[in-house]
């Protein structure tokens, strides 16, 4: 195996954690399309090891975020128990269908996804807000749909999870941030069993990202608390906009 290309797994999923912990987002959306377009991965494989590596990120940001006192985890557990189901079962689809049909999907929700860090960017939580039953209610369930995503796509749920925190359950954005990495380390412990038990995980791959995620994940946690992040999500979305087409072009074998 060269070294060089263990180093750009490294350095991919590094890059994807680095961006993700910033936003809450687990950085799935990153890694995917680079191990696919980039570094030529299968993209179910990709997706395993995408899942993997965002579970180093999310438990290493997730330290931070708890030692800034910035995770709600009742909130967190609540939505957490649909988000798992979703998740198991969204693995579990993902090694029944076509590469092509994942590719495609990946895509067309990358498009979502760059929408939402356009429109969200400049939206905040208001702290202390009570949660009726009906946005608890509506939130599981758009908890559940955000873990049929991350099983499926190798992503962390966060782009649906953060707009749930924020818009429907009315929760400041930092603390929205911090619970959803939270969230997200339950959700891809989820997913990556389900692809550890069908033998999808590259092992060494798997290392390399691991190290990867988790440096990523420390550094990218501790800037979030520093910079801007409604500029950090428009440019995160101009990159998304490129990747959505890249993936759907794959999907229809017009690239390989």
């Amino acid at each position: 195996m060269a070294i060089d290309f263990l180093l750009l797994v490294g350095f991919v999923t590094g890059a994807g954690a680095f961006l993700g912990s910033m936003l809450g987002l687990g950085g799935g959306f990153i890694i995917v399309p680079l191990l696919t377009i980039l570094l030529g991965l299968p993209i179910k494989e990709a997706v395993a090891l995408s899942l993997l590596s965002i579970l180093a990120n999310s438990l290493s940001a997730s330290v931070v975020y708890v030692n800034r006192d910035v995770v709600d985890f009742r909130l967190g557990l609540i939505l957490e128990t649909s988000t798992m189901l979703g998740a198991i079962a969204g693995a579990n689809i993902n090694l029944m269908i076509e590469e092509s049909v994942i590719s495609t999907v990946f895509g067309f929700v990358l498009i979502y996804v760059s929408y939402r860090m356009f429109k969200g960017a400049s939206l905040e939580g208001v702290a202390g807000k009570k949660i009726g039953n009906k946005q608890l209610g509506i939130g599981v369930f758009g908890a559940f749909f955000a873990g049929i995503l991350s099983g499926l796509l190798g992503i962390g749920g966060g782009i649906l999870k953060m707009p749930i925190l924020v818009l429907l359950l009315s929760v400041p954005t930092r603390i929205a941030i911090g619970t959803s990495m939270f969230m997200i380390s339950l959700t891809s412990a989820a997913s990556t069993y389900v692809y550890f038990s069908s033998n999808m995980i590259n092992f060494l791959y798997g290392g390399i990202a691991v190290i990867g995620a988790f440096s990523g994940a420390q550094i990218g946690s501790r800037v979030s608390l520093r910079v801007n992040v409604t500029t950090l999500r428009k440019l995160f979305g101009l990159i998304l906009i490129v990747f959505s087409v890249l993936m759907i072009l794959k999907g229809f074998g017009v690239i390989t």
